[in-house]
């Protein structure tokens, strides 16, 4: 008698705890699939990307060495690379890169990474950042580096809405 009770207690909360969470789960699919995502059209807009280096940029003598060509400068746009030809980049030269197409989010980033030379080791270095949109400004800062380490850092930029969107700012 006691092993048919106890089978039958095991029965009512294995049983129960099972339709609890088939419960739960059906409620949580039926809330997932009754919640509709609004659709999101991505604008891509052409910006001018502007460096100007207080440096000579050379290859990273402490990068890892990988069967991949290597940039002297690293420059990505929200996270995809942007190439560079290495002849365009000296000390006090503007590099322009013109037509960069980005999809326009209301935050984007642009990430600079550039070595210094080894000779130059004790000054300070900078890079000057400018995006330019026609003839907007969209950022302008200096990413700077102390004792002629790696000078690397982020550009946080906002898109530009215009009365095509359909929100004024």
């Amino acid at each position: 008698m006691r092993f048919l009770l106890t089978l039958a207690i095991w029965a009512v909360f294995i049983g129960g705890l099972y339709l609890y969470t088939s419960q739960r789960n059906a409620a949580a699919v039926a809330a997932r699939e009754s919640v509709k995502t609004p659709e999101v059209q991505q604008t891509m807009q052409r910006i001018t990307v502007e460096l100007t280096p207080t440096f000579s940029i050379e290859k990273d003598p402490f990068a890892l060495t990988t069967d991949a060509p290597q940039q002297a400068i690293d420059i990505r746009l929200n996270g995809v690379s942007l190439s560079v030809a290495a002849g365009d980049i000296g000390r006090g030269k503007k590099l322009l890169l013109s037509e960069v197409e980005v999809a326009a989010a209301d935050h984007n980033e642009l990430f600079i990474k550039a070595s210094p030379p080894l000779s130059e080791s004790g000054i300070d270095h900078g890079i000057r950042v400018r995006l330019l949109d026609g003839g907007r400004v969209l950022a302008d800062r200096t990413i700077w580096s102390s004792g002629g380490g790696l000078v690397a850092g982020s550009v946080a930029f906002a898109r530009q809405r215009t009365e095509e969107d359909g929100h004024d700012h």
